[in-house]
């Protein structure tokens, strides 16, 4: 999926993940329901172990 006019947010997804590694840091994404805040997490996050994740 190809998110529109969001590459601030994914900026600063990742820039969140790499000042993990050095102390905790929690990110809260909120917003309008039905506007793709898991779906944007989980697929600019995939390969990192840090987001939300399904258990089934």
């Amino acid at each position: 999926m190809k998110f529109y006019d969001r590459q601030s947010e994914v900026e600063l997804l990742k820039e969140n993940e790499l000042q993990s590694r050095e102390s905790s840091v929690f990110t809260v994404l909120t917003g309008r329901r039905r506007v793709g805040k898991t779906t944007l997490i989980t697929t600019e996050l995939k390969d990192y172990d840090c987001a939300y994740q399904r258990y089934t």
